[in-house]
């Protein structure tokens, strides 16, 4: 799906960022460092980073076209090949390696936030925002990339990220009880009512949602050390 002019500047979690970095502009006195005779440069950084922005974001869409291209219909038994799930694991490494590459970066902007606290200068608020949208940028683009490249759409990317995700909980489920979660939850009382019935209710819906075929349990089992070598918890928040 092609973006607006406005999504290809903001980028995605780069958008929310620079959203919250405006206002912090705002609360650090934007009036005055305008009134100053600032303004042109301003307006030159502005422009500088739209036209970059739309030029990358222009090639993201370019391979979420290709990535997309691809075939997906979901397994209907909800069992994950294991072929499908290398595919997943090679576009994870490639976005594990600029993410390893860029995390001086944001180790030094976390460092100089929590140093200044609320004495970043204006200048400095737009510098942070800008490496920050062009660290997901980067991200994003490896991902799309990388999925046109092995031959998957996203559909099927995310739908391999949950499944990964819920054989990790089952899978850990079943080493500390000794059961699956469906075997768990044929073993739940039935319903009930006040206090006790709403805390049934709440562990049948986990039980349920953490119900996954055995196959795939045993897959993610035979490849848990690249799953979590590449896991890079978070990034699922922001989309990757």
């Amino acid at each position: 799906m092609a973006m607006g002019t406005g999504a290809k500047i903001a980028l995605g979690c780069g958008c929310l960022l620079l959203v919250g970095l405006v206002a912090g502009i705002g609360a650090c006195g934007v009036l005055g460092y305008w009134v100053k005779g600032k303004t042109e440069g301003v307006v030159a950084d502005l422009e500088t980073f739209s036209k970059q922005a739309a030029a990358v974001t222009d090639e993201i869409e370019g391979w979420e076209r290709k990535a997309n291209a691809n075939a997906y219909a979901a397994p209907a038994d909800g069992v994950i090949a294991e072929e499908r799930l290398l595919k997943f694991l090679e576009t994870r490494r490639r976005v594990a390696e600029v993410y390893e590459a860029r995390q001086a970066d944001l180790r030094a902007l976390e460092e100089k936030s929590r140093k200044a606290q609320d004495k970043l200068s204006p200048s400095d608020l737009w510098s942070a925002g800008g490496k920050m949208a062009e660290v997901y940028s980067a991200l994003r683009l490896v991902q799309v990339k990388a999925l046109a490249e092995v031959g998957m759409s996203e559909a099927e990317y995310r739908d391999i990220q949950v499944a990964v995700y819920k054989s990790a909980w089952a899978s850990a489920s079943e080493q500390q009880t000794g059961q699956m979660p469906a075997e768990a939850l044929e073993q739940l009382p039935p319903e009930a009512a006040g206090p006790l019935g709403a805390e049934l209710a709440e562990a049948r819906r986990l039980a349920e949602a953490l119900e996954v075929p055995r196959e795939n349990v045993e897959l993610f089992r035979k490849h848990q050390a690249d799953i979590e070598k590449y896991a890079m918890h978070g990034l699922a928040l922001l989309g990757l």
